[in-house]
């Protein structure tokens, strides 16, 4: 096929339109851009597509959509600010016109096609240079990776969406059905699979994808499968654990951008601010506009109530600060205070986790508790691991039903506002029973009334209009 051209968004024009002000934040130009004569004919031009397909990631979905997809829609946040869109998710209204719910699958599938780019044209590009040291090989191991994270997304958000592996060349390829959700989890594997045996141990910093990545994702990927294997992510989980990654010795300095790319950190997204030299700039809800902004993604009762009854005070310093900029709030508005995320707090440089260890130490303890009603007592000990480390007490936890909520509590406090909160609640069919029962702070229902029917995204209407097959 010969190809007219092909755009591979690196910081792309991001257009963040807030309902209340109709403005662009940003308005950034192409800098990776792939044309016929130079896309495919050596080993630069190879680097040029995986690099493309990182700098790709700075869109909408990485940047800022993750925690609204992974800590509003669940009992972590309510949506805060004024963006109706946002208070859809977070109330479970969701409609298909939702603009968020629209620009999270377009922008997933452009990360997507920039794969596909590679595993297409790679294997094929005739220089001699790009099998040195197994370049070719890892080139196309760390696509494989992104493709594989980015179908992880699409089947947790929708379920059932089009399998896109290679480049569309035919009209029926530009309208692809909807794969089935175990062909979307077995080509996930395979991607991983191929990933962990080809991607590099290590890159020049931690937004590179790596072995230690792909294992990471793979215990991760058999937890939420619809029938978890359970011995695959303890086999994972150990690949990864063991693969050169520490615990820092002080959960803040996860949050101070002091340390960014540290021992803990698996999969970091590498931020060096809008006016930087890659113009990979952040944007997180809590301070970056300052007291005059709209706090978005705002700390729940509940959550708030679980640091203090949990007497968790290293962890909510880091997680959570309050100030008496409320706007009307909703859910404090009979506060003088108001609580705010506090774990991004160095403006538009804030690096965020994609995958940290803390988070895999606790899947494997999961496995563990999962595969024997005895293996709570080894889940123990690595629940206690992370929760010393915040001079937290064992946990009281003493049999496998204890052991699975405690973990289950663990996870949510140490990983909130991180974009995991949501994915953990729908992989164990906790969902619908911990949203029903959440409560404001007065005590009185918040009425979600959340429905099996409700627990996924539905299909953009822009896609149904453009693509009947996905109906």
């Amino acid at each position: 096929m010969k190809f007219k051209i092909y755009s591979i968004i690196a910081a792309g024009t991001l257009g963040l339109t807030l309902a209340s002000c109709k403005k662009d934040f940003l308005d950034k130009s192409p800098i990776s851009q792939v044309t016929p004569d130079v896309a495919f004919a050596d080993a630069a031009a190879a680097e040029k597509l995986i690099q493309g397909a990182y700098d790709g990631m700075y869109n909408d979905f990485h940047i800022m959509d993750f925690m609204t997809n992974g800590d509003v829609i669940s009992d972590n946040c309510y949506a805060g600010g004024d963006n109706p869109n946002n208070a859809q998710l977070d109330k479970f209204t969701v409609t298909p016109t939702n603009s968020n719910v629209s620009r999270d699958w377009a922008a997933l599938y452009k990360d997507i096609k920039n794969c596909n780019l590679i595993t297409d044209n790679v294997p094929n590009i005739k220089d001699d240079k790009l099998d040195l040291n197994n370049r070719r090989t890892q080139i196309i191991a760390e696509a494989r990776i992104l493709r594989a994270y980015m179908y992880f997304h699409l089947v947790r958000l929708w379920g059932s969406v089009p399998l896109v592996l290679k480049t569309p060349s035919t009209a029926e390829e530009f309208q692809p059905a909807k794969a089935s959700v175990d062909a979307i989890y077995a080509q996930i594997i395979a991607d991983l699979e191929y990933g962990a045996a080809n991607a590099r141990v290590s890159g020049p910093n931690k937004g590179i994808v790596t072995k230690g990545i792909a294992n990471a994702l793979l215990a991760k990927v058999y937890a939420t499968k619809s029938n978890p294997d359970w011995s695959k992510v303890q086999q994972y989980a150990d690949a990864t654990i063991n693969g050169g990654y520490s615990l820092l010795g002080n959960y803040d300095f996860l949050w101070d951008s002091n340390h960014k790319n540290n021992t803990e950190a698996i999969w970091e997204m590498q931020y060096d601010g809008w006016g930087g030299p890659l113009g990979h700039g952040n944007w997180m809800p809590s301070q970056l506009f300052g007291a005059g902004w709209k706090k978005f993604n705002t700390p729940t009762n509940d959550l708030v109530a679980l640091f203090n009854s949990e007497g968790d005070a290293v962890r909510k310093a880091s997680s959570i600060f309050t100030d008496g900029i409320g706007w009307d709030d909703d859910y404090w508005k009979d506060n003088a205070t108001y609580p705010h995320i506090h774990k991004y707090r160095a403006d538009d440089k804030t690096d965020t986790y994609l995958i940290r260890l803390a988070d895999i130490i606790l899947l494997k303890a999961e496995a563990l508790n999962e595969q024997s009603s005895g293996g709570w007592a080894q889940a123990k000990t690595l629940v206690d691991q992370i929760r010393n480390r915040v001079n937290l007490s064992g946990t009281p936890a003493a049999d496998q039903a204890s052991m699975r909520l405690a973990i289950e509590k663990e996870r949510r406090l140490e990983l909130a506002f991180e974009g995991h909160r949501w994915y953990d609640l729908l992989r164990t069919n906790r969902a619908i029973t911990v949203m029903n029962a959440q409560k404001d702070g007065n005590g009185a229902s918040l009425n979600y009334n959340v429905t099996p029917a409700k627990l996924l995204f539905p299909i953009p209407q822009s896609e149904l209009d453009r693509n009947p097959n996905v109906r």
